[in-house]
């Protein structure tokens, strides 16, 4: 009797352990815009965050209405750490990097929320989901950059709206099928999470409502904070600009501390002042924070 209920113990914490690994599986990335060579050419990246390979068989990504049997893929084994792409109708949507899974169905650029579901119909993650409308992430042809993917944050985060953003346009990898490189990241580590865990953070301290009208000297005092090295390693400078943040020229660099006081009799008058911090690591990585845009009056 005692042999038997601790083989069901351990039975019990076995599937226990391997249900918690499914559920670290996550949607991590969604180029529903389609590339530069096609608006047609959608692709969806699966990332297994967990320790332990996961078997896919039977479980299924719900695009809005329609499902993709995921244990359809040639190996439907994700091991700890690894990407599943998935490129609709063919695998030239990034031509460089084989698919793991072929799909049918587009991706309304009006917005759809995806659902991934194990064996057992559990809804294991989600993306898209708790937005009224349209995507949390990602870019058009006309957007910035263009047919950028969205990109999930913190892959160990829920899914919500503030976790997704779109591709930076610098971190990326693969070719599209006439060669243009993607603005996304397939089976690789996304941009959004790169920035999150390397790039210092800045936070200006209250400042001014936009438009208000600045006169003599501007205080500057801001925060900041390295995700992977100390803070006092960091260095800071300000930037002005005249024109909206169009254009920029530097005011004081490698400035050690928080804070600046910026000398704004020495401005020509103007409606389209903003000043920018930034912020460096000793790696090179820089963060940025921009002040309201304000007003330089005529002076007497």
């Amino acid at each position: 009797m005692f042999k038997r209920v601790v083989c069901l113990l351990i039975g019990a914490l076995l599937v226990a352990a391997f249900t918690a690994s499914a559920q670290h599986v996550i949607i991590s990335e969604v180029a529903w815009a389609g590339t530069q060579a096609s608006s047609t050419d959608e692709w969806i990246e699966l990332y297994n965050a967990s320790d332990r390979p996961v078997d896919l068989s039977g479980w299924r990504l719900a695009l809005g209405s329609r499902e993709v049997a995921l244990g359809e893929a040639a190996n439907p084994v994700l091991p700890p750490g690894a990407y599943f792409l998935l490129e609709r109708t063919d695998d030239t949507a990034v031509s460089d990097i084989e698919a793991d899974l072929v799909y049918a169905g587009a991706l309304s650029n009006t917005g759809t929320v995806l659902r991934l579901l194990d064996s057992d119909g559990n809804e294991v993650d989600t993306a898209n989901a708790g937005t009224d409308g349209g995507w949390c992430g990602g870019a058009t042809g006309s957007g910035v950059p263009a047919y950028g993917s969205m990109e999930r944050i913190d892959p160990s985060a829920a899914d919500s709206p503030s976790n997704w953003r779109t591709n930076d346009g610098v971190h990326r990898t693969g070719y599209d099928a006439e060669e243009n490189p993607i603005n996304g990241t397939p089976k690789a580590k996304n941009s959004a999470t790169v920035v999150w865990r390397t790039v210092p953070k800045v936070l200006l301290a209250s400042t001014f409502e936009e438009g208000a009208t600045i006169d003599g000297t501007l205080l500057l005092s801001w925060t900041a904070s390295d995700p992977d090295g100390p803070s006092a390693a960091l260095h800071a400078a300000v930037y002005v600009s005249a024109n909206g943040g169009e254009d920029w020229e530097p005011l004081v660099e490698r400035l050690v501390g928080s804070a600046y006081a910026c000398d704004t009799t020495g401005l020509a008058p103007g409606d389209a002042y903003c000043l920018r911090v930034t912020v460096t690591d000793a790696d090179g990585n820089t963060g940025a924070a921009t002040t309201p845009v304000f007003r330089i009056a005529q002076t007497d």
